[in-house]
Order: C-alpha cells, then structure tokens, then sequence
C-alpha cells in the first residue's frame, strides 16, 4: 500500500498548528510498518535552503510516479 499525505503544513519545513505535527510524524510511523507513505505541500519561501536541500522534488505526477 502507498498513501499520498498531502497538507499545507508539515514539521520540519513549516508549522502554525498541530497538522504540522501530524504530517511531519504520520509517514514516519507508517514506513515503520513497511506501508510507503509520502507528504505533498507547498514549497513557501520560508523553508529554509538546509531543508529544501533534504527535499525530493517530483515535477510531475502525469502517470506512474516511483519514488
């Protein structure tokens, strides 16, 4: 099973609520049990360039997408 987590927020890369929490240790806590789980939000001008650097980006998602 793979789950597509998408979200306007998620810790570390931006976070004014407890989605933020949420989304940031909800995948995490999936891989553990071997279920792929990834995270989609916006790319905000305040992620710092140490974060973005750590990101994977995906520029299409027309079709299949392995990650």
């Amino acid at each position: 099973m793979n789950i597509l987590y998408v979200a306007s927020e998620a810790r570390p890369f931006a976070a004014s609520g407890g989605l933020a929490d949420v989304a940031g240790s909800l995948p995490q806590a999936l891989r553990k049990r071997l279920i792929g789980a990834r995270v989609v939000m916006p790319l905000y001008d305040t992620i710092s360039q140490e974060l973005k650097d750590k990101m994977k980006f995906v520029t299409s998602m027309s079709g299949p997408v392995a990650l």
